[in-house]
């Protein structure tokens, strides 16, 4: 069975850029190809996570896990975004590469 439109992606919040990146560079080694964004807004990052329904589980778990997972909210997003200030437009490649450049670089 093959769905007619993609599944939604998954919206996070993070308090600070600590727990931001810790999230981000875990999310760079389960799916570092994944769709994403970054914004801020009112001192918060929200973070844009696309994941198809098999990694869905994982991906919930592994950013939630630094943060709080608000689900499928791209209206959010959207209104976060266009309210707040833009940072990426791939960030869990962008800053979990840089991430994992930099660990790779202090081993």
């Amino acid at each position: 069975m093959k769905l007619k439109t993609p599944p939604q992606p998954l919206v996070f919040v993070y308090d600070g850029p600590t727990a931001l990146c810790a999230a981000v560079s875990e999310l760079y080694r389960l799916e570092p190809l994944a769709t994403s964004a970054l914004c801020m807004w009112r001192g918060r990052y929200y973070l844009l996570v696309g994941a198809g329904l098999s990694r869905r589980r994982e991906v919930r778990r592994t950013g939630g896990r630094w943060g709080q997972c608000l689900g499928p909210s791209p209206v959010l997003y959207a209104f976060c975004r266009e309210h707040g200030c833009e940072i990426s437009g791939n960030a869990v490649a962008q800053l979990g590469g840089a991430l994992a450049r930099q660990r790779k670089r202090e081993e």
